[in-house]
């Protein structure tokens, strides 16, 4: 039973001991309150948002700027205050604010009573006072929060307070701001949609025009000021892979094979587990369920000289993964470090930015165009979706044996001298 709940009777209750500290400002040495249930799931769910809730207030006791905005956003948005008084013109509302300002007295400075009492009135709300509850309702991946919650601070730095914030405004930001067009696109869809729950939440108003709404941020397939990725030709992919076993970075040797034999992204490669690889009709395929796209989901056939790599890969992996042993980062990435080694060893071959461990999917794609493979065969092959109505949404897709007859055609030259023992000379 979690730590913060106690039992009496049949009942469930919830305790927070409150640190020395901040006990004169609560004026208690605990938080104690019945959850009215004699059921222990229930009883952990409810006291959830109430044990939150309880640090808070101890944080804002505190003097933390963050609990004390949590703690005025709370006042701010509830609405069950008695209207003025028409002999004061003193709401319920104003009222409680002289109520929880007076009970952190000794704790709080002039300055953090008069940010509690600007936020709790809405008169002057920093940017990304909201922040923590929009991120918390919204369902996508932690990666793309991660971003968002870093522009709507830089924001927060461009604008001193939501009441601020208006068309103009906006716009002379987005004039001083010198990222690319498609990161401005990006960038400010975050700031649009934190307006929006702004609006949802009756901060601002609902009515007036979002101020990052319609700001005309267009980009044009070659990215102005991007980089266009280029292609490796046969003889660049060979000399990739002959460096790379120069280098003796076994890892590097099977992701740069794996690579030009499926043209898969760098990180599906580095996702695929060992049981994504099985048998059909005869042949090896690598099942990718990881991908950045739903086209992405697909079954690649094991190319027949890249047979021997998968099963030894196979054999030797000691994590479930068939590149084993990766490191990954805080969003459950593996690719980043070994990326980063083919991104230096491509430099020190002198390719430039136009190339990159992205480059063999051009690479594959162009092989496959020269040997006559027909653009569906080859786009359900790499993970691409297919333009027209039919392929793209009747289709179901390029059988694996058709796939495979296709990715036969791909040849190169790779003469593996890091071999281990029992795999075959030449892949």
């Amino acid at each position: 039973m979690p730590p913060y709940l106690r039992k009496r009777g049949n009942v469930f209750y919830v305790r927070l001991g409150i640190p020395e500290d901040a006990r004169a400002q609560l004026g208690k040495r605990e938080f104690f309150e019945s959850l009215k249930t004699s059921d222990q799931r229930e009883a952990e769910i409810k006291s959830l948002p109430k044990v939150a809730k309880w640090k808070t207030q101890i944080d804002a006791a505190r003097g933390s700027n963050a609990a004390v905005d949590h703690l005025a956003v709370t006042v701010r948005l509830e609405d069950k205050y008695s209207p003025a008084n028409p002999h004061t013109g003193m709401t319920g509302k104003d009222h409680h604010i002289d109520d929880v300002i007076d009970s952190h007295e000794g704790q709080w400075d002039a300055r953090l009573q008069k940010r509690f009492r600007d936020i709790a009135q809405g008169r002057k709300t920093p940017f990304d006072t909201f922040l923590p509850l929009f991120l918390e309702q919204w369902d996508v991946e932690q990666k793309t929060k991660d971003m968002a919650s870093t522009f709507i601070k830089r924001m927060a730095e461009e604008f001193e307070s939501i009441e601020l914030v208006n068309r103009p405004a906006v716009f002379k930001a987005l004039q001083r701001d010198k990222t690319s067009n498609a990161t401005k696109q990006k960038n400010y869809a975050f700031a649009r949609k934190y307006w929006k729950f702004l609006e949802d939440m009756g901060v601002v108003d609902l009515n007036a025009k979002n101020p990052f709404a319609e700001l005309n941020l267009k980009t044009s397939k070659r990215k102005s000021g991007g980089v266009s990725r280029l292609a490796y030709d046969r003889k660049d992919v060979e000399r990739i892979y002959e460096e790379a076993s120069q280098r003796q970075d076994q890892k590097l040797i099977d992701l740069i094979v794996m690579a030009a034999y499926t043209g898969a992204r760098i990180e599906e490669l580095c996702q695929l587990k060992v049981d994504d690889v099985y048998s059909i009709s005869g042949f090896q395929v690598l099942s990718i369920k990881e991908s950045k796209t739903d086209a992405g989901i697909r079954t690649v056939p094991v190319h027949p000289k890249l047979k021997v790599v998968v099963t030894r890969l196979m054999r030797d992996s000691d994590d479930g993964y068939l590149i084993s042993n990766l490191s990954a980062n805080k969003y459950g990435d593996r690719s980043n470090a070994i990326g980063k080694r083919f991104g230096r060893l491509k430099t020190a071959l002198g390719y430039g930015k136009e190339h990159a461990h992205h480059s063999f999917r051009k690479t594959v794609c162009t092989l496959l165009e020269n040997a006559g493979v027909p653009e569906g065969v080859s786009a359900d092959i790499v993970g691409h979706e297919k333009k027209t109505m039919t392929y793209g949404l009747y289709s179901a897709g390029t059988s694996d044996k058709k796939k495979f007859e296709a990715i036969k055609k791909l040849t190169f030259k790779f003469d593996d001298e890091n071999k281990k023992k029992g795999d075959n000379k030449n892949v």
